[in-house]
């Protein structure tokens, strides 16, 4: 025998199954949870954990030791029993097939890996109300679909306590979307288990059954009661077992035991009761639920609702559409094939429900992440617009879909309608009230209108009003059947007891009029007969009327007094009266039908229901034949005849008399009646005067709304562009940007921020900051400074984090942080993250290098001292002794004396050289700070300083008011010399030198031309002379170290003094250039940064 052939034998368990699930920090949790399980709870417990840690690897093991119960790992098929713990292994899943759990590997083309969800939502497919889901610690999405599928099958939730475990998103999660019936601390779930247990063996919620005993029966008709005075709506026809199952969550959660206990408890606390109504309703609803079957609409659906469209506007209606995500599911689905097909068609989507308080969520058309997880990333980013962590619906699908608080049992429906919507709704009704509802469904809409069913629904029980066009996909068309919509009748059983004080009057049990007709007919024999509603309209047959009724000509009509055989309708009628006056049984034997040799004796019995029900029996006796030759048998016929007669002439004048008398009083009454009409119609005229004024001052107050809308529109339009332009300036930053909440979790992020550390919305929004990866940011001067951030406004500039970052190695970040200012919600901080890996590896390497020159500029520096003591000294000594032997001794050779004098020229020049060396190192090494300086002063002073050398050329300098600026003082003044000098130096024979030294401002356009720093402002010296000039090819060369335009034979130098003027210059920031003409001259022009005093 197989596996599946031993499950199929074996029965499902009715105790209850536990299933847990838990990822990061689940460990801990586990074994909190499983100290606390007593060895006879009669329950069996499945643990599955995502992903497992090194210490989760060995759960089984850890378990063990500290559990009561036996603790087993599932390798096999396997068949749960009470008092045992299960451990599903890693990678692993419990799935449904064929209706049983069964052990299966991860699908490697899984785009998400969601063990939990996949289990929960098997778990409670199997089991249904026997399941209960619990969640505990993690930091993924994993596990809140498949609690919601637990609740919708009638079992219990819990989640993990937030405040226990630093891994809060997994049962937030599930807090959030209100699918979690209790929440607490993992040591503390055990003996709440076991109080749902009690409460559901209570309340009889782990059966099936519609019947409970008597005494419970009683006390559940009670709670109907209450609630229905509470909230008016009726939940008598919802199914028993899902009711009790809600009733019994309530005992737990308010503490009490037994079902008379809470009926007392509820009956005395309203909130208690508005408590148990949102209970009842259950809103549990999904994006694309089932989203093959949304996949299929394109080709089923949505072309033949296009085609069948007789108008530009396609109306759909969701009834029982919870907080929306069916109605925008649809939305986007039909959208989409609508831009597909280019088709211009303007849908409307009604959608309803009987919570006002799902529908307020409806309307606001927000959700978190965790409940966008069936929509695609491309419908995530074309329809839904991120605000504050929450996504919102574009306005494109919130504008087709309109929103209403409206009970589909009861109210009027919508109409006109194209295609209805009702899935997984009609579960939760019995068979009557499901007819009831799909003959609404019906009535709504259009012809060949569609109805659109839950997987688990079917509208096989009203075959005559749907055929299905798509049985696996729950679709169906409207058949055209005659009928009509009718509104439920005001006084019902509930509206009547509402009225009373004491609402603990037993009510009237719901009897089923087919049943109660059967049971009558039978006991009689079965005569034929028929079972007529308040308006007379036949909606049942029994037996052969065909001797008594017959259908009325032209169009189809089941009213009795339109088919009863002549002679019957008048009979029909009066006795009808009878019953509607006494409310008990009539009967009129011996009508005559006529053409007919056969009297009908008829029978009105009323039946014990709401809906007013009659049920109108006939029986036929045929008239006894005489024999034509038996004179005085015929005589006695005759005078029988007569009788009869006279009989029937005295029961037509009985009546006549009393419908007579019923027409005087008619007539009184409706004179009455006329009286109190015209009454009626001075104070309607009159109310219509004061609402003819009402609506004056309505209309005014629209016309304002309207200009008030207007503007609210355009302030939308002016926020949403803002918005948007807000969003489009985030996502386009290549910094990482995280936006954190009051508690320090992930609120949002930009793209960068997920394209930098490799991960993903799922996995990042709603986990607290410093759990992220692999907790790097978990520094606590780091959390003491954004806690400051909060508390005290401050701000983090240019903290450095250096760590090991998963998928990216190690890396040095720069974090800054500032609290958003007016922030909706408050309390949110920016966090702006930059990666400065580069900049401080090239920080490090500048450092070293400018410590190695600093190095080698010291011993420059000591070489140069060395150099020039060492050289000078010897060629002052060759100098000196040249110089005295031409001095003394006058009979020296001339070619000798030519010699010692070109050596003496020489010792100079060397001379002059190591001096301009000395003094090109010594620019080298920077003075600590700039000085302000009155340039003015440092060049009266260079010229004092040269004065000999003018004099002897016969220069002439002038010089306009110079800056006081901040600069090098002693390295000005060497640039003042150095540049004198060389005018000077290189001037025209016999033409005395013009120096000219002015200063002005420089131009923007100069120094974006000279590539300077646009940020500073710069003053221009301009030294020019009129010597001989240079070509401007050689403008660059000129200031090139030893560089010489002349030969050293004309003029003397040492090639320096125009490098040591630019890296003077270089040592201000500041720029130096060269002009000049041959033989007119040169200018020389200084820009430095201004820093005037």
């Amino acid at each position: 025998m197989t596996k599946l052939n031993e499950y199929s034998e074996k029965k499902i368990q009715t105790f209850p199954v536990v299933g847990i699930g838990a990822s990061s920090g689940g460990f801990d949790a586990f074994i909190k949870l499983v100290k606390e399980i007593p060895h006879d709870s009669g329950m069996a417990y499945v643990f599955t954990q995502h992903p497992a840690s090194d210490e989760e690897m060995y759960l089984t093991e850890g378990l063990s030791k500290v559990s009561r119960i036996p603790v087993v790992e599932i390798i096999n098929d396997i068949v749960f029993e009470p008092n045992h713990i299960y451990i599903i292994p890693e990678n692993r899943v419990l799935a449904t097939e064929y209706g049983f759990l069964k052990l299966s590997s991860r699908s490697r083309n899984e785009r998400k890996f969601l063990p939990i969800d996949t289990f929960f939502t098997s778990l409670a497919e199997v089991y249904k109300s026997s399941a209960i889901g619990i969640l505990l610690s993690g930091a993924s999405a994993d596990g809140t679909t498949g609690l919601k599928v637990i609740k919708e099958f009638g079992g219990a939730t819990l989640a993990q306590d937030p405040e226990t475990t630093p891994f809060k998103t997994m049962p937030q999660n599930a807090i959030d979307s209100e699918a979690i019936d209790y929440i607490l601390a993992p040591e503390n779930i055990p003996s709440q288990l076991l109080h749902i247990r009690h409460s559901f063996e209570a309340s009889y919620s782990y059966t099936e059954s519609e019947h409970m005993p008597d005494t419970e029966e009683e006390l559940l008709s009670q709670i109907i009661k209450i609630i229905y005075a509470r909230t008016g709506n009726d939940f008598r026809h919802y199914k028993q077992p899902t009711i009790r199952r809600r009733i019994a969550r309530r005992m737990v959660v308010t503490q009490k035991e037994e079902l008379a206990d809470y009926l007392n408890y509820l009956r005395n606390d309203k909130a208690e009761q508005d408590y148990l109504f949102n209970d009842l309703l259950i809103p549990v609803s999904y994006f694309f639920r089932d989203f093959k079957i949304f996949e299929s609409l394109n080709d089923t659906i949505f072309p033949q609702l296009v085609q069948n469209s007789t108008s530009k506007t396609l109306r759909i209606w969701v009834a029982g559409c919870s907080t929306g995500e069916e109605a925008y599911s649809l939305a986007i689905s039909l959208h989409e094939f609508l831009l597909s097909r280019k088709h211009d068609i303007k849908v409307q989507i009604f959608a309803s429900d009987i919570s006002e308080r799902v529908i307020t969520k409806a309307r606001a058309g927000a959700y978190a992440l965790h409940d966008l997880q069936n929509v695609s990333e491309a419908r995530l980013a074309n329809y839904f617009t991120k605000r504050e962590g929450t996504y919102h619906v574009n306005k494109v699908i919130r504008e087709m879909c309109v929103f209403a608080v409206h009970n589909f049992i009861k109210d009027p429906p919508f109409a006109r309608i194209d295609m209805v919507s009702c899935r997984n709704v009609l579960i939760y009704f019995d068979s009557f009230l499901q007819n009831k509802v799909l003959n609404t469904f019906h009535y709504a809409l259009k012809e060949n209108g569609y109805l659109f069913l839950g997987k688990s629904e079917s509208a096989v029980g009203v075959s005559h009003l749907f055929e299905a066009v798509a049985k696996h996909e729950k679709m169906y068309i409207k058949k055209f059947t005659p009928g009509k919509y009718a509104l439920e009748a005001s006084k019902t059983v509930f509206v009547q007891e509402q009225k009373k004080v004491n609402i603990e009057e037993k009510s009237k049990p719901e009897t089923d009029f087919r049943k109660m007709a059967s049971d009558i007919l039978f006991s009689q024999f079965t005569p034929a007969g028929v079972v007529i509603d308040e308006h007379q309209d036949i909606v049942h047959f029994y037996g052969d009327t065909s001797p008594f009724l017959l259908p009325s000509p032209g169009k189809p009509n089941f009213n009795i007094l339109k088919m009863a055989r002549e002679g019957l309708s008048f009979e029909v009628r009066n006795t009808l009266l009878k019953v509607k006056e006494n409310g008990e049984t009539a009967r009129k034997d011996g009508v005559r039908v006529k053409n007919q040799n056969y009297l009908v004796d008829i029978e009105i019995i009323p039946l014990n229901s709401d809906d007013h029900y009659q049920m109108v029996v006939f029986k036929k006796r045929e008239i006894l034949t005489q024999n034509e030759d038996d004179t005085n048998k015929r005589k006695t016929s005759e005078l029988k005849r007569i009788a009869e007669l006279e009989s029937e002439l005295v029961q037509l004048k009985d009546d006549i008399k009393r419908v007579t008398e019923e027409q005087q009083i008619a007539f009184e009454e409706l004179q009455t009646t006329n009286e109190e009409l015209l009454s009626s119609s001075e104070e309607l005229q009159a109310l219509n005067d004061e609402l003819e004024s009402s609506t004056e001052e309505l209309q005014s107050n629209n016309e304002e709304l309207m200009c008030v809308n207007d503007e609210l529109r355009d302030r939308q339009e002016q926020l949403t562009s803002v918005s948007n332009y807000a969003e489009s300036i985030i996502r386009s930053v290549r910094e990482p940007l995280i936006v954190l909440d009051k508690e320090l979790r992930i609120k949002s992020a930009n793209p960068a921020f997920y394209h930098y550390f490799k991960t993903t919305e799922l996995d990042a929004e709603g986990k607290a900051f410093f759990d992220i990866g692999t907790s790097q940011w978990d520094v606590l001067e780091l959390k003491t400074m954004l806690k400051n951030v909060l508390d005290d406004k401050r701000t983090i500039d240019d903290y450095k984090i250096k760590t090991i970052f998963p998928q990216i190695g190690e890396r040095t970040l720069m974090l800054n942080a500032r609290s958003v200012i007016d922030a909706v919600p408050s309390e949110m901080i920016l966090v702006t993250l930059e990666d400065v890996t580069n900049i401080e590896s090239n920080n490090e390497k500048l450092i070293r290098k400018n410590n190695e020159l600093q190095l080698y500029n010291e011993q420059l520096q000591s070489f140069s001292w060395a150099a020039s003591h060492d050289l000078q000294e010897p060629l002052r000594k060759i100098s000196m002794f040249a110089k005295l032997i031409l001095d003394e001794d006058q009979g020296i050779a001339e070619k000798s004396r030519y010699n010692l004098e070109r050596m003496v020229i020489s010792t100079e020049n060397m001379r002059q050289l190591i001096e301009d060396l000395m003094s090109y190192t010594r620019t080298i090494a920077i003075e600590d700070e700039l000085k302000k300086t009155d340039l003015n002063l440092l060049l009266k002073k260079t010229l004092g300083d040269l004065k000999d050398i003018i004099k002897e050329k016969d220069a002439v300098v002038t010089a306009s008011v110079l800056p006081k600026i901040e600069v090098l003082p002693q390295q000005i003044q060497q640039l003042f010399s150095n540049l004198i000098i060389n005018a000077v130096k290189y001037s025209k024979d016999d033409v005395p030198p013009q120096i000219a030294i002015t200063s002005d401002k420089a131009t923007d356009e100069e120094i974006r031309t000279l590539e300077g720093n646009p940020e500073l402002e710069y003053i221009k010296i301009i030294i020019s002379d009129n010597g001989i000039g240079f070509n401007d090819s050689q403008a660059e060369k000129i200031f090139d170290a030893f560089f010489r335009l002349h030969g050293k034979d004309k003029f003397r130098g040492s090639g320096l003094g125009l490098a040591l003027c630019r890296k003077i210059v270089h040592n201000h920031n500041g720029i130096i250039k060269a002009t000049g003409i041959i033989e007119e001259g040169a200018t020389i022009m200084i820009y430095l940064p201004s820093k005037t005093i």
